[in-house]
């Protein structure tokens, strides 16, 4: 089984569990009602903290909200809290922490190179065996949203970071920042050029689709994140298909009846292949170590772009078949 990557594991060095991270849910729900008592915890904490900053439970106080924010991807709207703090606490418990709403905050502005100095500043205060975990987890995830802005350079710097702070303790993370490089090696480079059957038993490859752009979606029907990305790809495909857009699902469900009967009650428009049934192995001719995972394939059949899910493929198809008969990829554009 693939496993998934998110910031609920970066804190289990400081407290037992998280919730699985992500922006919260607008639909009704579960995680919705989670999210609504959550932001309404966060709210009477941040009062209690500034009423009385020295409590002699106001360190709990900081974990829980710190936590909370990470759960939730709430980066942006926390990113003052998270500095002061980190201005007033300089000896602070739970300092990585706020260290890492920080520099989230830096990447959802655009502001890699500030995010890269936040941290490295958080790497330099970590010096036991026990937290190499949780950074290698925070260092994937700030990796991942610059590798999906585009921002390959920063991504590699990171992972830069990462080898001279721990490589030399942990080969395990060593071989997992080589297989990270490696994808990022694809940028530019052609697509796998193997022949796949999909899930009807018709043969596929890649350059069939030759001329159009083709996002590669590499997901699960057990994978949550995966699931919630589905209405996204729904409405990308409806307003780009007329202008050159296809989208390629790759499952990594155990059984082929597994995705059959979830496709059974929520078809794709699009085209399915189940990987361990599609004749050749798109998990490893693609590099894939995570789901979920998605690669952007030009026109010309190169892979362009890592790592477009939510705003992030919004933002790079807009710009793609904004500007009408651009001949320009995604990688000349950034």
């Amino acid at each position: 089984m693939m496993r998934t990557s998110g910031l609920a594991v970066l804190c289990l060095w400081l407290v037992p569990s998280l919730l699985l991270g992500g922006n919260e849910p607008k639909a009704s729900g579960v995680e919705a009602i989670q999210a609504k008592h959550d932001r309404a915890l966060v709210k009477d904490l941040l009062a209690y903290v500034a009423v009385d900053p020295t409590a002699d439970d106001s360190e709990s106080a900081y974990q829980t909200i710190f936590n909370k924010i990470i759960s939730h991807d709430w980066f942006t709207e926390h990113e003052t809290f998270a500095n002061r703090y980190l201005l007033d606490h300089p000896e602070g418990p739970v300092r990585p922490l706020a260290r890492i709403v920080a520099t989230m905050a830096r990447a959802e502005a655009g502001s890699y190179d500030e995010a890269l100095t936040s941290f490295n500043a958080l790497l330099s205060g970590l010096n036991t065996a026990d937290q190499v975990e949780f950074a290698s987890n925070f260092a994937e995830n700030l990796a991942n949203s610059a590798t999906s802005a585009g921002e390959f350079a920063t991504a590699r710097k990171v992972y830069a970071s990462l080898l001279k702070k721990f490589g030399d303790e942990s080969p395990s993370l060593s071989q997992k920042v080589g297989e990270a490089l490696a994808k990022l090696d694809r940028i530019g480079k052609p697509a796998p050029t193997v022949e796949v059957t999909d899930i009807e038993g018709k043969p596929f490859k890649f350059a069939d689709l030759k001329g159009k752009y083709i996002l590669v979606d590499f997901w699960a029907t057990w994978c949550a994140p995966c699931l919630a990305e589905q209405p996204r790809l729904r409405s990308a495909l409806t307003e780009y298909k007329a202008k050159g857009f296809e989208i390629v699902a790759v499952s990594l469900d155990e059984t082929k009846p597994a995705l059959l009967d979830y496709l059974k009650s929520k078809p794709t428009p699009w085209r399915q292949i189940h990987n361990s049934t599609g004749a050749s192995d798109l998990v490893a001719e693609f590099g894939v170590t995570t789901i979920p995972a998605t690669f952007l394939i030009d026109p010309a059949g190169n892979i362009v772009r890592l790592e477009l899910r939510g705003e992030a493929l919004d933002r790079a198809l807009a710009k793609l078949f904004g500007t009408a008969k651009s001949a320009a990829s995604p990688a000349q554009q950034n």
